[in-house]
C-alpha cells in the first residue's frame, strides 16, 4: 500500500504530503543507534584511559548521535509537531492490506514484535545511560592532561617531592585539614645532574599544604622540561598517568548506581510487562472471538479477594494495576485490550473496527494473557488480556476455536512506529542544548567548577525540553502516553 498520506487541508493550512514509511526506519535507527552511543561513551570514560579505543569510541558515538541529532531535525521539518492520532492514523493505514477473505477469516501465522519491544527497551536503556555520562564527565579530572599525556609516553616515575613554593591556594575552609586546591611547585632532578629544575601544576589535595609537605608527583627522569604533575594520592597520580576520567572507585560508584537504575528496571519491565513474542502459528488449541472495538476504558486490574496478593489491605494495593485499555465487545462481552499505545488516541482511530481477538491460554507472561487483535483490514495489534479477564471469558464459554487460513496474510500494527513525526522545534532545541553541552564535556580537556554548571545545564535543557513537551501534547490530545 503507498505510503504517501495527505493530510488534512483544514487542519494544517496546507496540503502537506509525508512518506510515512521513512518514519518507522529512522525512528527504529535512533532506538538502537543512540543508547548504544551512550553506553559507549559511559563504559569508555569511566573505565578506559586515554587510548586509542577510547577515541575510536568516542569518535563513533559522536558520529552516531549527530546523526540521530540530524535525523530529528529532518523529521521536524518534514512533519514537525503532529498529533499522536495522527501518527496512529498513518500507522493503521500503512498497516493495512486489502482483504477480500470475509470476516471468518483468521491468519495462520502471526507476527513477532521485535520492534515494538526494543524501542521502549532502547528509551529505558538511554535515560539513566545519560545521566551516568553526565555525572562521570562533571567529576572528570583533566588537569594535567598534556602533562600527563607526555610523561606517560616519556616514561614517567612516581616519587615523593616536597613542596618548596605554593600559590593561588583555594581552601574549603580555614581549618589545616580542609581541602584545598593549589599551584604547587617541587623541584626535580637534573637529568645531567646540575641544578634541580623547579616544575609547577595544579592540585587538588584532600588537605591544605605547607611548605616543605611531600606529596606524589610523576616526572620523567630523563627529561625534566617536560613538567610534572602531582597529588596527595598516589592513585590519582596514576590516574591522571592514565588519562583515565575518574578514579576506579568512583568508577564503580557511579557504574554501580548506573546498572541498579538501568537493568533493574529493564530486567523487571522485560520479564512482566514487555509484549515481546516470537512469530508464532495459530493452531485449534488457540482461543477466538469476534469483536468490534467500541472505545477506550481505564480497567482497574485487582487481584480476586482469597488470594495471596489480597491478604490484606496494602498487599491489594500493591498488586492492583490500572490499565488504559481499548474496549472490545463480541458475544455480549465486554473485553479490556492494552497493548503499548497512548489510549485515548488509539480508541479515536480503531473505534468501530471489526476483527478477530486471538489468543493461546498458555502464553502469559506475569498477569496477562498475550494476545493479539487482527483487523478485518488485515493488521495484527499485538497486546494483552488481563488473566482474571480471560479466565473469566473461557469459563463462561464464549471463545471458540479459531479456523486458520493458510492464505490469509497480516501486517504487523506499530501504533507508536511515527513517534519520530510527534517532535517538536521546542524538542529539537532543547536536544540541541543538551548535545552540545555533552560534546564540550567531551572534547574540552580541562577541569574546574565549568564542567558540573556544564552538565547541570544540559540535564535543565532535557527536563525542561519533555516537560514542556509533554504538557503542550496534553493540551492538543489530551493523552501524553507514549
Amino acid at each position: 500500500m503507498n505510503g504517501e498520506w495527505t493530510m488534512d487541508k483544514r487542519a494544517h493550512g496546507e496540503v502537506d504530503i509525508v512518506d510515512f514509511q521513512l518514519f518507522p526506519r529512522c525512528g527504529r535507527f535512533v532506538a538502537a543507534a543512540a543508547p548504544l552511543a551512550l553506553v559507549a561513551l559511559t563504559a569508555g570514560w569511566l573505565f578506559l584511559g586515554a587510548s586509542l579505543v577510547r577515541a575510536v569510541a568516542l569518535w563513533c558515538a559522536l558520529a552516531l548521535l549527530a546523526s540521530c541529532w540530524a535525523i530529528l531535525g529532518v523529521s521536524v521539518v518534514r512533519g514537525a509537531g503532529r498529533s499522536r492520532r495522527e501518527t496512529y492514523r498513518w500507522a493503521v493505514r500503512a498497516a493495512s492490506v486489502s482483504s477480500d477473505r470475509g470476516e471468518r477469516a483468521v491468519p495462520s501465522k502471526m507476527n513477532g514484535t521485535r520492534w515494538l519491544s526494543a524501542r521502549l527497551a532502547g528509551a529505558m536503556v538511554a535515560v539513566p545511560t545519560l545521566l551516568a555520562l553526565w555525572v562521570t564527565l562533571a567529576a572528570a579530572d583533566a588537569r594535567g592532561t598534556g602533562t600527563s599525556a607526555l610523561l606517560a609516553e616519556a616514561d614517567a616515575v612516581i616519587e615523593q617531592r616536597p613542596v618548596v613554593k605554593i600559590e593561588n591556594e583555594a581552601a574549603e575552609g580555614s581549618s589545616r585539614v580542609a581541602a584545598a586546591t593549589s599551584d604547587l611547585t617541587v623541584l626535580l632532578p637534573s637529568a645531567t645532574g646540575g641544578r634541580a629544575v623547579p616544575a609547577t601544576f595544579q592540585a587538588a589535595t584532600k588537605r591544605r599544604l605547607s611548605i616543605g609537605s611531600e606529596l606524589y608527583v610523576a616526572y620523567a627522569p630523563a627529561h625534566p622540561e617536560l613538567g610534572a604533575i602531582g597529588d596527595d594520592q598516589r592513585e590519582d597520580v596514576e590516574r591522571q598517568l592514565d588519562g583515565r576520567a575518574v578514579q576506579f572507585g568512583d568508577a564503580w560508584t557511579i557504574a554501580g548506581f548506573w546498572a541498579l537504575a538501568t537493568l533493574g528496571p529493564l530486567i523487571y519491565w522485560w520479564r512482566k510487562e514487555s509484549l515481546r513474542r516470537p512469530p508464532r502459528t495459530v493452531g485449534s488449541d488457540w482461543k477466538a472471538l469476534r469483536v468490534t472495538v467500541t472505545g477506550t476504558v481505564q480497567h482497574t486490574d485487582a487481584p480476586p479477594p482469597g488470594s495471596a496478593e489480597a491478604a490484606d489491605e496494602k498487599k491489594r494495593r500493591d498488586n492492583t494495576r490500572v490499565l488504559r485499555c481499548l474496549v472490545l465487545e463480541g458475544r455480549e462481552q465486554r473485553v479490556p485490550f492494552h497493548a503499548q499505545m497512548a489510549g485515548e488516541p488509539a480508541g479515536a482511530v480503531l473505534t468501530g473496527a471489526q476483527g478477530w481477538l486471538l489468543w493461546h491460554p498458555d502464553q502469559r507472561r506475569g498477569r496477562d494473557v498475550l494476545a493479539d487483535l487482527v483487523g478485518d483490514d488485515g493488521w495484527q495489534l499485538p497486546g494483552a488480556v488481563p488473566a482474571q479477564v480471560a479466565e473469566q471469558m473461557e469459563e463462561a464459554g464464549v471463545m471458540g476455536a479459531p479456523h486458520p487460513d493458510p492464505e490469509h496474510r497480516v501486517q504487523l500494527l506499530d501504533l507508536g512506529a511515527g513517534w519520530l513525526a510527534t517532535a517538536s522545534a521546542l524538542l529539537l532545541a532543547g536536544i540541541t542544548v543538551a548535545l552540545g553541552c555533552l560534546t564540550v564535556l567531551l572534547l574540552v580537556p580541562d577541569s574546574g567548577a565549568w564542567r558540573v554548571w556544564t552538565a547541570a545545564g544540559g540535564v535543565l535543557a532535557l527536563l525542561v525540553t519533555f516537560t514542556a513537551h509533554g504538557v503542550s501534547r496534553m493540551d492538543r490530545s489530551g493523552d501524553a502516553t507514549v
